[in-house]
């Protein structure tokens, strides 16, 4: 039967269906009858009386998704059905889409989804994708806020807002022991991707939910971190996709007046901070980001050493831009074989550089004597609505500790440095083609002489 697996209405708390759940008129809708009326009984039932109906196969709408029932007209929400079923047929009939009243049991589904995963790492991420292409076909997307510099504190549109809130609803879902068992995790450990067995910290009885899992701890060791006494070498925060591209805008100068030019916006260092007071501090450094897949593991450490000046959770938009073109392959970043291919080759993730500065986000801001201050932004997208910060103001840390956790999503991670720390693109160590970097593997060497006395901290 095509759709997602999900648990049972008893697992996420509705109770067992009764065998007559719902009483009607003869012949008409739910509801009380006229007095006097007759039944098919074929007697007059007294006042305000019921004929009992048997349905089996009702569906419990969570109230969300009645929300946004009443919240996008049913006309428009098929327009945008018909649109992906023109683009992507085959999935859509895979996950059982074919008009909005099946779109709505989709999105209902979601909401106690209990995700498994092929051999190819694919399912959840694939899953997120058509939740989202689905949204962004027009008359839907003009509903949303828009990625703009404009959009820059304004509150959500309405339809930008409910996906915060389906986002927020799904991740407590995935914080219910109902969100994972013994099957559905296996195939996370046959997902060699994931490398379950070779990398993750199983606790004793096994992870109690899916969050659990998904932001599980890493085997003692299997993360060394690089030249961990040399401030001047900058470690990958994250296991994710960088790829040093100036044509993809992975890595950008900031401006002396703070602007952050990307794909022609001018976007401003204090938006990205929002309210920091250390945002004019970055003017004229530079900002990188990086991409974490679905497979990827999901907690976040500190690139340098130093002391905790800011840290704090900045709410916003739970966004996915979603791009069929270069499918059935999913690439993290373009090349310039790609492009000579295809002129209009785009990657399907990470996100158009952008959609960080309206996010939802945390910001940490460290202070390293060599170095300067390090804004690192772990950034929320697809269904990741909140980040978990596990430092606090006035922390010392070492290069490598832990700094915060994502919950069941995708994910991005931002850097930006001061200008004291004379970075340019040709300074940072790009991910390998076709892999992940890990955290704690050089990220970028700062120019100068390192803590150690040495040109860049080595011999």
């Amino acid at each position: 039967m095509p759709g997602l697996p999900t648990a049972t209405d008893e697992e996420v708390g509705f109770q067992p269906i009764p065998s007559n759940p719902y009483l009607k008129q003869p012949g008409s809708v739910p509801g009380s009858i006229s007095r006097g009326a007759k039944s098919s009984w074929g007697s007059f039932m007294p006042p305000n009386t019921y004929e009992p109906v048997v349905d089996e196969g009702i569906i419990h709408f969570n109230p969300i998704i009645i929300l946004f029932m009443s919240l996008i007209p049913k006309d428009d929400l098929t327009k945008a059905v018909q649109s992906a079923l023109g683009k992507i047929p085959e999935f859509m009939a895979k996950m059982g889409i074919e008009d909005a009243d099946t779109f709505y049991k989709f999105a209902n589904d979601m909401l106690k989804w209990t995700p498994t995963e092929n051999v190819q790492a694919k399912d959840v991420y694939d899953i997120l994708c058509l939740f989202y292409f689905i949204l962004d076909q027009q008359p839907l997307l003009r509903k949303q806020t828009l990625v703009h510099p404009s959009s820059v504190g304004l509150p959500l549109t309405p339809l930008s807002s409910w996906i915060v809130v389906f986002a927020q609803l799904i991740g407590l879902f995935m914080d219910t022991p109902a969100s994972i068992n013994e099957k559905t995790f296996q195939t996370f450990v046959d997902s060699p991707k994931y490398m379950i067995k070779e990398e993750a910290l199983i606790p004793e009885g096994g992870f109690r939910t899916f969050n659990d899992f998904f932001s599980r701890h890493l085997k003692p060791g299997v993360r060394p971190i690089a030249d961990q006494d040399d401030d001047r070498v900058i470690t990958y925060p994250a296991d994710c996709t960088y790829d040093n591209s100036l044509y993809n805008q992975s890595i950008v100068n900031v401006q002396d007046t703070g602007i952050i030019e990307i794909k022609g916006l001018p976007w401003t260092i204090g938006a990205l901070l929002q309210g920091s007071e250390y945002a004019d501090c970055f003017h004229g450094g530079v900002w990188m980001h990086a991409f974490l897949n679905t497979f990827n593991y999901h907690r976040q450490h500190a690139p340098v050493s130093g002391t905790v000046i800011e840290a704090k959770n900045i709410q916003g938009a739970a966004y996915l831009e979603v791009d069929q073109q270069c499918r059935p392959i999913r690439k993290l970043f373009v090349t310039a074989e790609d492009i000579e291919k295809d002129p209009n080759c785009r990657p399907e993730a990470p996100d158009s550089p952008g959609y960080q500065f309206l996010q939802t986000r945390g910001l940490v801001v460290i202070d390293n004597p060599v170095l300067g201050k390090v804004a690192v932004l772990p950034i929320g997208m697809a269904m990741v609505s909140s980040v978990k910060l596990s430092v606090r103001v006035g922390q010392k840390l070492q290069k490598g500790q832990e700094i915060s956790t994502f919950l069941f999503g995708g994910s991005d991670i931002i850097c930006v440095f001061e200008p004291r720390a004379k970075l340019t693109p040709e300074h940072f160590v790009p991910s390998p083609k076709d892999d992940y970097s890990r955290y704690g593997s050089v990220l970028a060497k700062a120019p100068g002489q390192g803590s150690n006395g040495t040109s860049n901290g080595y011999h």
